[in-house]
């Protein structure tokens, strides 16, 4: 069992659902949709009690993003709505599945909120989201609230992990106080070596993961609902990257507890937070990350 599938909030669903307790709606968030679609697949594959991959189970259900927008919308959850409103196909329970529930539309988060209020029989909603804030207060009141922990799901490929060491090394060089010309200069250097490795390191990951996913995906999928998998596959991977870019700022900032530079590392954060939001907008991943990168430089040399 992976670490995800024996994590607190792992138990909890499980302890649950052996009493018989399992609430209808649960809201799984954190860091990464891969680590939330991990554990909602565990437990609904013991729910139907699925022999194989339980997104085949003729039960289970599932809901996301399509279009160019990348946005749920209505007339797709009334859809999924209708279907676990009917009797199970095989008899037993259902589970429905929303990946990035917070890409629901207004009007597609109403038509579900009413489901919410008045569940179907026999059925688990999982609510999968990197952004629990973005869904209605409503909506997160009506099911159970799970955050997955930080750090259970850390990338582990070698490239990474090597470019993360390599970003530390740079925060150190910076932090150092020996600040002459060819030392700044080889900075300035730095940042754009560590943006070239970010950048291809992302597409690589992506391609690989996309590939996996591909294979595994229905045979009923639309190319829209493809293009859209794809493209949310690909922003999910970089929502990854980042937070695990600032958890290695974080941890190289406090690893002398006793001098903790908090203003800076508040402001490097803030930092960070701002070329990820620049990205939403598609700004492109080179310049936001080269755009942190010298705002770094600045903020921890207090220039």
């Amino acid at each position: 069992m992976s670490d995800l599938e024996n994590s607190r909030p792992a138990q909890i669903l499980e302890a649950a659902r052996q009493q018989g307790r399992l609430p209808h709606g649960i809201l799984l968030f954190g860091d990464a949709l891969e680590g939330l679609q991990q554990v909602a697949h565990s437990l609904a594959g013991k729910l139907l009690e699925a022999k194989n991959d339980p997104v085949k189970h003729p039960d289970f259900f599932a809901l996301r993003p399509a279009n160019k927008m990348r946005q749920i919308g209505a007339d797709e959850t009334r859809a999924v709505i209708g279907q676990i409103q009917r009797t199970a196909n095989q008899g037993g329970r259902k589970v429905a599945v929303i990946y990035e529930a917070d890409r629901m539309n207004k009007a597609a988060a109403n038509a579900f909120l009413k489901t919410l209020e008045e569940p179907p029989a026999d059925t688990t909603i999982f609510l999968l989201t990197t952004r629990p804030y973005d869904l209605l207060a409503t909506i997160r009141s009506r099911c159970m609230n799970l955050r997955l922990p930080a750090g259970l799901d850390q990338l582990d490929d070698p490239e990474w992990r090597a470019l993360i060491e390599d970003y530390k090394a740079w925060l150190g060089i910076v932090t150092s106080g020996k600040m002459d010309k060819a030392a700044v200069t080889n900075l300035i250097l730095g940042i754009y070596g560590i943006v070239a490795r970010f950048t291809a390191t992302l597409k690589r990951l992506s391609d690989e993961a996309w590939a996996v996913e591909k294979a595994n995906l229905p045979e009923d999928i639309s190319s829209e609902e493809q293009d859209a998998l794809e493209t949310g596959a690909r922003k999910g991977l970089r929502a990854r990257l980042l937070t695990e870019l600032e958890r290695a700022t974080r941890d190289f900032a406090t690893a002398d507890p006793s001098q903790v530079p908090a203003k800076q590392l508040a402001r490097a954060t803030a930092a960070l937070e701002r070329s990820a939001g620049l990205l939403e907008v598609n700004f492109q991943d080179p310049a936001a990350l080269e755009l942190f990168m010298l705002r770094s430089l600045r903020i921890w040399t207090g220039r």
